[in-house]
């Protein structure tokens, strides 16, 4: 589709899903999208903790002690506090550093790592009700889903694009310029988010080169916090009447789709919001192989069958797998995106040992043993059937006796299809308190679902006991 089609045909898509995430954004959230939202809230506040104990998530919380005092925004892993887009975009690095952050499948992006940070920050200068806020987190999914929908996520990522940083500061802008909004006892101006997407776009960033080499992977945990950073730079610009940005971002020559996607479309929002389609991660690894590890456990009867038994195991996905997860895994980055690696881990150690991706790990006998008997193989059948809806991906083991067993597993524990309880998000920060005074699942729970806390009450509970 060329530039002209590209504007003519879609001709006011930017304002349309800009009138609707203002609508969202002004509208009362109903008790199933509370509890979405708190869902949402409870899974990235673990996942943060988790990220915040990496060595490079550390390293930029301490990078950011230059702007102690600029503002009130909590430091993630410091004992200060910045302006709201530092704080941003650590909180944001260290939600996506340790593979465990929430899903949006169709774009294949990670909002909950973009998002809550850049509410969260902003939230501090606000001081933001828990309704101001969930309403504008809830917005700024809208947003990020959506346009990235129009634009496409594998087709992003096949151009060497990460849709997390790309399309991440748009949804980051519509939460921040809602709650300065509800601050100003205002209603959400959609001509002013279709300017802050104007500059999101001129923000854009993130590379995929890091997936394809086996080292120097850990700037896509900076990704996200790029993401939440520029999300509220962006909110910041389009309040600078001299400061002016295109206004048709999403459909423009150079639009988002032009840009950094594929062929432009047009979507539809649906009634129930995009927060109820968000997929919750129980393993520590990209999400185009949580379908793989429940396949894993169903050829091997929850793991009880003994892996010196294993001859040969067959993966079969979609082509992003052979182009982007057959990297070797020389670092926790590597080992978490590589399919051979990944198998082996989860077959050595269980799925739910994060610390398999450790470091530590890397040179384990058992892992590499098993991660040397795995083979990929495309499947177009399946890609076309599926994708980019549903991760979905098969296992064929072979046996030392000849025996084969298959399965093919669509979609995976902790998707909209397959949700995880709460208790079960409770339980990814069990192992939280080997690594530091962090708040246990059940108490930062508590803080959560109580309606009382706001913004900065919910950032304080992410603070080191």
């Amino acid at each position: 589709m060329n530039a002209t089609k590209n504007e003519s045909g879609f001709a006011g898509l930017t304002a349309r899903l800009a009138d609707h995430v203002a609508h969202v954004a002004n509208s009362p959230l109903t008790a199933e999208d509370v509890e979405a939202v708190r869902r949402l809230f409870l899974d990235g506040f673990v996942v943060s903790l988790w990220g915040s104990t990496r060595p490079a998530a550390k390293q930029i919380a301490e990078w950011s002690r230059r702007f102690a005092g600029t503002g009130d925004s909590v430091v993630l892993g410091g004992d200060w506090t910045t302006e709201a887009s530092t704080a941003a975009l650590v909180h944001g690095t260290a939600g996506h550093s340790y593979e465990l952050d929430d899903t949006h499948d169709v774009t294949t992006s990670h909002p909950g790592c973009v998002i809550i940070p850049a509410a969260l920050a902003v939230a501090a200068e606000t001081n933001a009700s828990q309704s101001e806020l969930f309403r504008a987190v809830a917005a700024g999914y809208e947003a990020m889903a959506l346009i990235g929908t129009t634009a496409g996520g594998l087709e992003t990522v096949h151009r060497g694009f990460h849709p997390t940083s790309v399309f991440g500061s748009f949804g980051a802008a519509a939460a921040v310029l809602s709650l300065r909004a509800y601050r100003n006892k205002q209603p959400v101006d959609p001509g002013v988010l279709v300017t802050a997407w104007g500059h999101a776009l001129s923000q854009a960033s993130g590379s995929m080169q890091f997936s394809v080499e086996p080292t120097g992977g850990e700037v896509k945990r900076v990704h996200a916090g790029l993401g939440a950073r520029n999300g509220v730079l962006a909110a910041d610009f389009a309040m600078l009447p001299d400061v002016t940005a295109p206004q048709l971002s999403v459909e423009g020559t150079y639009g988002a789709a032009a840009s950094f996607g594929g062929p432009l479309r047009d979507v539809t929002p649906d009634e129930k919001l995009q927060i109820h389609l968000i997929s919750f991660k129980p393993y520590s690894c990209c999400r185009l192989f949580h379908s793989t590890i429940d396949a894993l456990r169903e050829v091997t009867d929850d793991f009880s069958a003994s892996t010196d038994s294993i001859e040969e195991v067959l993966v079969t996905g979609p082509q992003l797998i052979a182009d982007q997860h057959m990297t070797k895994a020389e670092s926790t980055m590597t080992a978490q995106y590589s399919c051979p690696y990944i198998v082996g881990a989860t077959l050595a150690y269980g799925p739910t040992r994060y610390d398999a991706y450790g470091e530590a790990f890397l040179d384990d006998e058992r892992i590499l043993r098993i991660a040397g008997k795995v083979r990929f193989e495309v499947d177009p059948d399946l890609e076309e059937k599926y994708y980019p809806q549903h991760f979905a991906t098969g296992v064929r083991m072979r046996f030392t006796d000849g025996s084969t067993r298959s399965a093919t597993v669509v979609d995976s524990v902790g998707t909209a299809q397959h949700p995880m309880t709460k208790e079960q998000i409770i339980a990814k920060g069990d192992g939280l308190a080997s690594q530091g005074n962090f708040p246990t699942g059940d108490e930062l729970a508590a803080v959560i679902w109580d309606d009382a806390n706001g913004g900065v009450e919910l950032a304080k509970a992410l603070v080191s006991r």
